[in-house]
């Protein structure tokens, strides 16, 4: 496999951060949920001991552990991580210059090629969907968003494609200011 850009790029996000952002947002789905430490760990298939570490950011969960405690709790386990910044960059994704690239850039008639590829279950329709979308909207695009598109347009081609490339460069433009200040 070639990678489109070989220097790779510093991911701003912090583990620190992450695990605050993973115990604000269990500890509110929980108690949410009215159900006590012991119940969603209990349906989670995980102890109490986790849960509250979890809680008080502390520990390094595996994946399998937070799709647990999601379905516990009755959301997608993307609910887990989402923080202020992404709730806004989220809201604010389809206002992007990205968004607007894609709308223009992809016809009816592409969008449909895109579909039938991707729903082919074939990893090289697959491949040639994404590369054909970008082909078709990415233009001059940095990497990180130029993945997010890809990502929103395994997803959803179209719309998820705006979205996930709006998303991805606001999420840019975030921590490049977070960066000067």
């Amino acid at each position: 496999m070639t990678l489109r850009y070989a220097t790779p790029l510093p991911l701003p996000v912090q583990v620190h951060n992450m695990r605050d952002t993973l115990a604000r947002n269990l500890a509110a789905a929980r108690a949410a949920s009215g159900a006590s430490q012991d119940q969603v760990a209990s349906a989670a298939g995980v102890s109490r001991t986790t849960l509250n570490q979890l809680e008080n950011a502390e520990g390094d969960p595996r994946l399998s552990t937070l799709v647990g405690l999601a379905s516990a709790l009755g959301v997608s386990p993307v609910f887990l991580m989402l923080g202020p910044e992404e709730i806004m960059a989220i809201a604010n994704a389809h206002r992007s210059p990205e968004a607007k690239q894609v709308e223009d850039g992809l016809s009816d008639e592409q969008l449909d090629t895109l579909r039938r590829l991707l729903g082919s279950g074939v990893s090289k329709n697959r491949a040639k969907a994404l590369s054909m979308a970008l082909d078709a909207v990415g233009k001059g695009w940095a990497p990180g968003v130029i993945a997010g598109a890809a990502i929103g347009t395994a997803m959803l081609p179209g719309i998820g494609t705006a979205i996930g490339a709006g998303l991805a460069s606001l999420m840019r433009t975030r921590d490049r200011d977070k960066d000067t200040q």
